[in-house]
């Protein structure tokens, strides 16, 4: 069986939260206190809201910056909610009909009406405190940030650092996003069985201090293809264990199933702020993709990986 990269983090990625944080003041140019983070909230944006969204990623022998700004949030991209149990949702995607049909530089929105299609914005010069070396980046031409390869040590952080965004404004204007520094985090090597009608714990190392982060699950089933649905648990107590509900997971699973399905866990604090544009997040993240396994489906990324009889299909699925 040939392996398949799963590496890479999506920046507009569904991620939901409990709404976006208030209007920030102007950035101060004081120096930042980078030690106390006990005034810290974990407080992601809305997808419904979410424009922006800048992450510190701690990851295995790396640690990056990057983010990007936009006009406005592509209605298409948010994903409707069919059910939902504690922290864990099933989202489903949802298919908008615009008549006539909208123009190359439109989308179709609520209600059948295209609007313009969200541009990324210039939000300036951003500046990050708290991290090992102080780092301030500005837009390449396509309005994205980007730390680079080699920028920063790693890990770029320590464990509970306060750490903080501060954008200077330009077609957005100024925005101060502040979090708090995460430890790496640690999961049991191996895949995940999932079966309909079984809840799944899953499993990790706990931090010893959590204060504001969280942990995010997403259970992603048609990457690859088919029908677009997740089930995401957000807000999670940094405890070591959490169980994804049984009724959940059936419905995931009778909305189909892709090739090379995953799990991926994140440790994290967020913060967000109301602007102009819609509403911008800070995720400061530790993240671990684990494989899902499923009876009955095998992944293939050719016919050679398929049993006697069977072919790979587009979605990744021998059949």
């Amino acid at each position: 069986m040939k392996t398949r990269d799963y590496a890479g983090y999506l920046l507009l990625l569904s991620v939901w939260g409990t709404g976006c944080g208030s209007t920030s003041p102007a950035p101060s140019t004081e120096p930042e206190d980078t030690t106390d983070t006990s005034e810290l909230r974990y407080e992601p944006c809305d997808a419904s809201q979410r424009v922006g969204q800048f992450t510190v990623e701690l990851g295995a022998d790396y640690t990056a910056v990057q983010g990007r700004v936009f006009s406005g949030v592509v209605p298409a991209q948010v994903r409707q909610v069919e059910a939902q149990e504690g922290e864990c949702r099933l989202l489903r995607g949802r298919t908008l009909f615009c008549e006539p049909t909208c123009g190359a530089s439109q989308t179709c929105g609520e209600g059948g009406v295209c609007i313009p299609y969200p541009t990324a914005r210039n939000v300036g010069s951003v500046r990050f405190q708290g991290l090992k070396t102080e780092l301030s980046l500005t837009p390449n031409s396509g309005r994205f940030y980007s730390s680079g390869a080699s920028t920063l040590p790693h890990p770029g952080f320590d464990e509970g650092a306060r750490i903080q965004l501060v954008a200077s404004g330009a077609e957005v204007e100024a925005f101060t996003l502040r979090a708090q520094g995460v430890s790496a985090l640690s999961v049991p090597e191996g895949p995940i069985t999932l079966e309909r009608g079984k809840p799944v714990t899953v499993s990790w190392t706990p931090s010893a201090a959590p204060g504001a982060a969280r942990v995010h699950i997403l259970v992603d089933l048609a990457h690859h293809g088919g029908i677009a649905a997740s089930l995401e648990c957000d807000g999670v107590a940094d405890t070591g264990s959490f169980t994804l509900p049984s009724g959940l997971i059936s419905r995931l699973l009778d909305v189909g199933v892709a090739g090379f399905p995953k799990l991926t866990l994140s440790r994290r604090s967020a913060d967000s702020a109301a602007t102009s544009a819609g509403c911008v997040e800070l995720l400061v993240l530790s993240q671990v993709d684990r494989e899902l396994l499923i009876p009955g489906l095998v992944s293939c990324s050719d016919d050679e990986d398929c049993p006697e009889g069977k072919t790979c299909r587009p979605d990744l699925t021998c059949q």
